[in-house]
C-alpha cells in the first residue's frame, strides 16, 4: 500500500499534465514499513527519451543520484517512481516491467498517471514481483491531510 497527501498527488498530477503529450517522470520520497510506503514529498525529473516521449520515459540518472544525496540524512528515502502514461491506462505496460526488471527495481511503488486529452483521468500503484516477473497493483491511498 501506498499513501499520498492530496496536495502531493496534485502536484503530480500537475506535473503530468503540463508534460503531455509526453511521458513525465518523478521521484517518490518517504518512508516504507513492510508493504506501506508513505510519501511525504516528490521530486521531478527529467524524461531524457526524446526520440518516443509520447510513450516511453528514461529519468535522467542525475536526479536520482541528486535526490538521494538531498535525502541522505534524512529519515526520508526514495520509495517509488512517478509516471505517466499520455492518452493510455494507468496499468503497468511490458516496456515498463521489463524496464524494472532490467533495473533491479524491487520493493518501489510505480505510480502511473492515465493522462487523457490532456488531463489526469486517474492512477494505479504497481508493485514488481520478481519470480513472476509482472508487476501487482497495490492500493493507492489519498489522504486529504498533510503529512509533510
Amino acid at each position: 500500500m501506498i499513501r499520498i497527501p492530496s496536495s502531493i498527488l496534485r502536484e503530480a498530477y500537475g506535473h503530468m499534465e503540463e508534460s503531455y503529450p509526453h511521458e513525465c517522470c518523478g521521484l517518490l520520497i518517504g518512508t516504507a514499513s513492510g508493504d506501506e510506503r508513505i510519501v511525504h514529498a516528490f521530486r521531478k525529473c527529467r524524461n531524457l527519451n526524446t526520440e518516443r516521449a509520447h510513450d516511453r520515459y528514461q529519468m535522467d540518472p542525475r536526479c536520482w543520484f541528486e535526490t538521494d544525496r538531498e535525502f541522505e540524512k534524512s529519515p526520508w528515502d526514495i520509495i517509488g517512481i512517478y509516471h505517466s502514461h499520455p492518452d493510455h491506462p494507468s496499468r503497468a505496460s511490458q516496456t515498463d516491467t521489463d524496464e524494472a526488471l532490467g533495473a533491479g527495481m524491487l520493493g518501489y511503488s510505480f505510480v502511473i498517471g492515465s493522462v487523457q486529452n490532456g488531463t489526469v483521468a486517474g492512477a494505479q500503484s504497481w508493485v514488481l514481483n520478481e519470480a513472476e516477473k509482472r508487476f501487482y497493483e497495490e492500493p493507492l491511498i489519498v489522504d486529504e491531510g498533510d503529512r509533510r
